[in-house]
C-alpha cells in the first residue's frame, strides 16, 4: 500500500532512461499539507510525462481542474478553473535544493531515489491564481458578487453625492496655496 507522504512521488531509480507518463489527481485533502492558503477546495487532474537520463529528469506538465478561493470583493469563495502546462528540469548534483530557480530547475541529490512534487504542484496552481480575485460578470454584464455586501461596500464608501460634507483638516491648506 503507498504511504500518504509518496501519493505524490515518483521513484525513478528502477526506470529505464527515457519517457515515462504518471497520473495524479488533487482533491481538498490535498490541502491538509499546506495551513496558511486561501485555496478552500481544489481538483486537478496533472498528466505527468517524464523524461529520464543519467544527468537530469524533465518534467512536463498538463494541470486541469478549478481551485475555491474568496472573492476580494464580496469575500464569498468561488472557482477559478485553471488549465496550463508547465516544466520543471531536474539536475542530479551533490545535495538537494528544493528550490526553483528562475528557470524552473532544482537540484536533487544522486542519492535520491524518489522525487516529491506535491509542492511544486501547490506552486504551480498557487501561481495560476489571478491576483485579483473577483467574480466573473453574468452574461449581461451585471456582477455576480453577493448583492448584500455589495450593498453595504456603497453604504459604506461615502460617495459624492452624499449630503453630508465632511471637513478635512486639509481643505483650510488648499485655500492657502491659491
Amino acid at each position: 500500500m503507498e504511504k500518504e507522504g509518496d501519493k505524490f512521488s515518483i521513484h525513478f531509480t528502477g526506470l529505464a532512461e527515457g519517457k515515462h507518463q504518471f497520473n495524479f489527481q488533487i482533491t481538498k485533502s490535498f490541502l491538509d499539507n499546506f495551513e496558511e492558503t486561501e485555496i478552500n477546495d481544489l481538483d486537478f487532474k496533472l498528466d505527468v510525462i517524464m523524461e529520464k537520463t543519467s544527468r537530469h529528469l524533465a518534467f512536463e506538465f498538463h494541470i486541469k481542474g478549478f481551485v475555491s478561493v474568496p472573492c476580494d470583493r464580496c469575500l464569498e469563495y468561488f472557482k477559478i478553473d485553471l488549465d496550463f502546462d508547465t516544466q520543471l528540469y531536474v539536475i542530479f548534483a551533490d545535495e538537494t535544493s528544493d528550490i526553483t530557480d528562475i528557470d524552473d530547475r532544482m537540484n536533487l541529490s544522486r542519492k535520491e531515489d524518489k522525487i516529491d512534487l506535491a509542492k511544486h504542484f501547490y506552486d504551480y496552481i498557487t501561481l495560476q491564481i489571478p491576483l485579483q480575485k473577483i467574480h466573473p460578470d453574468d452574461e449581461n454584464g451585471y456582477s455576480t458578487c453577493n448583492p448584500e455586501m455589495l450593498d453595504k461596500i456603497e453604504k459604506y464608501m461615502g460617495t459624492e453625492s452624499s449630503s453630508e460634507k465632511v471637513d478635512s483638516p486639509w481643505d483650510k491648506l488648499k485655500n492657502l496655496y491659491n
